[in-house]
């Protein structure tokens, strides 16, 4: 029974070590992540707008697309698109989405961007935006 109580103790201590190493290198990359993306310039300050007067262009997105799935951009164009009653956000999406647009809608270009990058979505389809 000695045996197996010093057993578990070292082991113990070698779980708690190991763990304790695995802890310290994470919290040591996630610090210096921290600091190269607090002194990187660019967006920053995340948020949740409240109305469309809260975005600028180039703010960073995430919205619902239309197919229901999320995805991240950049805000090219915000206003009424012709023949939509509700202000529409236009974003370069960072990935291509199947049936997504260019940019343009029912024959006109709100901005540009290469073919299946951008999209128009409805203000309240905005997840939240940073800086």
């Amino acid at each position: 029974m000695s045996s197996r109580s010093d057993t578990c103790p070292s082991s113990l201590s070698a779980s708690q070590l190991s763990l304790s190493s695995a802890f310290g290198s994470r919290s040591g990359s996630s610090t210096t992540s921290m600091d190269s993306w607090r002194s990187s310039p660019g967006p920053h300050r995340v948020f949740v707008p409240h109305s469309p007067m809260d975005l600028q262009l180039g703010h960073r997105v995430r919205i619902m697309l239309p197919s229901g799935r999320i995805s991240t951009g950049t805000l090219r164009f915000l206003g009424h698109l012709q023949g939509e009653p509700d202000i529409q956000l236009g974003v370069e999406l960072e990935t291509p989405d199947h049936g997504q647009l260019d940019g343009s809608y029912r024959g006109h270009s709100y901005f540009e961007c290469k073919p299946g990058y951008g999209t128009f979505v409805p203000f309240s389809k905005l997840l939240m935006a940073w800086e």
